[in-house]
């Protein structure tokens, strides 16, 4: 990508410069990558927990009858305890900014997947036996085994047109206020 300016005044001239100077300077730098990280991280924020859709606006899919019976009303898809939308968080790398989720199952709901899992041994509390609950409950190990999974996409992470509009808006108020 260029740039050409062809500047025909020499007030226009110094302003430009100035502005140029201004924009290579780390501080200027480092507070519009912060900006931009802000806004897309709260923009990622609004879409896991009041949009429920992709950045193209395609609805999520919704959970399978079996795991939707393991749910509480008020969880909905990507927002169970919140753990996701608390890990999301943007962060600052020399001349870029990355938005996302440390969370290993983070990629899997952005990217989807389907394929077998390993589950390693481990002891289980049984609460209820045969649709009833028991007096006392028990534990029980679990040896080691291989499971089936076929998680649906659902994307989280991007920029929809609104999204973009609000970064360009973002970026406008910078640039205004280098000039002034």
């Amino acid at each position: 990508m260029s740039l050409s300016v062809q500047v025909t005044g020499t007030q226009e001239l110094q302003r430009y410069q100035q502005l140029m100077e201004t924009l290579g300077d780390p501080k200027h730098k480092a507070e519009l990558l912060d900006a931009l990280g802000g806004i897309v991280e709260s923009q990622t924020k609004r879409r896991i927990q009041d949009e429920k859709s992709s950045p193209n606006g395609k609805p999520w899919a919704e959970w399978s009858s079996a795991y939707a019976k393991t749910r509480h009303g008020n969880q909905s898809p990507l927002q169970g305890d919140g753990d996701l939308l608390d890990s999301i968080q943007f962060v600052v790398e020399k001349n870029q900014v990355r938005i996302g989720s440390p969370l290993a199952y983070a990629a899997v709901h952005q990217d989807g997947f389907s394929g077998a899992v390993q589950v390693d041994a481990h002891t289980r509390l049984i609460t209820q036996a045969f649709g009833k609950a028991l007096a006392f409950p028990v534990y029980q190990s679990v040896g080691a085994f291989s499971r089936l999974m076929n998680i649906p996409q659902r994307e989280f992470l991007g920029l929809s047109r609104d999204n973009q509009n609000e970064v360009y808006a973002v970026l406008g108020s910078f640039f205004e206020g280098l000039i002034q």
